[in-house]
């Protein structure tokens, strides 16, 4: 019976959800305590207990790794970086590396967009004034007549210009690679040079 250390911090709050398919599949789990990542000293105790991970930006480093051989075969990151993950180190050893594309798409661009908000707004500064027992109204910005800028337009990107085009904001965007004209004609984003951007 293959064992999944399961320590995704997003994911373990609903493994219920999952359970019909690791009992399917006669997968026993350990699932230990985890705040926001496992560090190397408690990866290191757990090393060869486990034949795959489902991670979140635990530290596989190649000690972690090597301690995890030869039962360790996969490591799956819920989430899309995977800095945290000897990637070079893992396909020597043969372990395969996966990673969960967009997702925290949603999630990443709905809070760029409420920090846009509270800062045009000047919601913090309101908010403290008045808790402070003063009631006085402090000028903000309308997001209709402000530009905005994004560096990288790849998934988030896209997801925070969308938001941004229903505000009804001037939007720049800047990629190394060329962006799908479809999408750009279809929010109404410039896309400029990294200079002409930062300006």
């Amino acid at each position: 019976m293959p064992t999944v250390l399961l320590s995704a911090p997003y994911m373990i709050p609903f493994v219920d959800r999952f359970q019909p398919y690791f009992n399917k599949y006669r997968v026993e789990l350990i699932i230990p305590q985890v705040q926001e990542r496992l560090n190397k000293e408690r990866l290191l105790e757990l090393a060869g207990k486990f034949d795959g991970t489902i991670c979140g930006d635990d530290q596989y480093d190649a000690e972690v790794i090597e301690a995890c051989l030869p039962r360790l075969m996969v490591i799956s990151k819920w989430g899309t970086g995977i800095d945290s993950i000897d990637k070079e180190t893992a396909t020597k050893k043969g372990i395969k590396v996966f990673r969960t594309q967009n997702a925290f798409t949603v999630p990443v661009a709905d809070t760029v967009m409420g920090y846009i908000l509270a800062f045009a707004r000047r919601q913090p500064w309101m908010d403290r004034e008045l808790k402070s027992g003063n009631w006085e109204k402090i000028p903000g910005h309308a997001l209709s007549e402000s530009t905005l800028g994004v560096l990288g337009v790849g998934n988030i990107g896209r997801a925070v210009l969308s938001r941004a085009a229903a505000f009804d904001m001037q939007l720049l965007g800047n990629d190394i690679i060329e962006i799908d004209s479809e999408f750009v004609s279809g929010v109404g984003v410039q896309m400029v040079s990294l200079e002409d951007l930062l300006a």
